[in-house]
């Protein structure tokens, strides 16, 4: 069989295989990463809810500290993942050293991976550390009356949206500075849960 009857082969099975797709695959992805959306903000919002009601003070805080890093933490192995080159660790890989395959498959799936962390990930908890920081106004709200209410909520919300959006833009330089060393330490610590083929 000479090459073009190959090629003509192959080109048949990729137009059964297209027309086999009953959705387009950028709404499949949609789709997607709306039920993960979903079930993520449910999850998160579960452990929240049970974490700060009815704890103290500082429970309250330290889960909202927890929820501002893991925003802040997506937010920079997203810019790192996006902005890596693949090239780095093919000769990693080569060499068979761990975690360099899986830093190729990282970078050569970076906008997926970037949208789930910067934007289902870090989002998500943008938004329950919203809810969180509502939960530490009644705190501070109990103790006094509604002016502290008043100053206790702006300066709450305050703080949250200038942690979390000085946090992303100190944080983006350093994940386009060290992305090599970013999505390589990432991919080295997920094979601790599954192992590179």
């Amino acid at each position: 069989m000479d090459d073009d009857s190959l090629n003509k082969k192959e080109r048949n099975k990729k137009k059964k295989k297209a027309k086999k797709r009953l959705m387009p695959e950028w709404l499949s992805w949609g789709l997607g990463v709306l039920l993960l959306s979903f079930t993520l903000t449910v999850i998160f919002s579960f452990i929240t809810e049970v974490s700060i009601k009815g704890s103290p003070l500082y429970i309250c805080i330290i889960v909202l500290i927890v929820l501002l890093i893991l925003n802040l933490g997506c937010d920079m192995l997203a810019n790192a993942i996006i902005t890596c080159q693949t090239e780095v660790f093919h000769a990693m890989a080569s060499n068979k050293i761990k975690g360099a395959k899986r830093a190729v498959t990282l970078c050569r799936n970076a906008t997926k991976l970037g949208s789930i962390f910067a934007d289902v990930i870090g989002d998500i908890c943008g938004i329950i550390s919203g809810a969180a920081g509502a939960t530490l106004v009644v705190y501070i709200a109990a103790e006094g009356g509604t002016t502290i209410e008043l100053i206790a909520s702006i300066g709450v919300s305050a703080v949250i949206g200038a942690m979390t959006v000085g946090g992303k833009a100190l944080l983006k330089h350093f994940a386009i500075k060290y992305n090599k060393q970013i999505v390589f330490g990432f991919a080295k610590f997920t094979t601790l849960f599954k192992k590179e083929k």
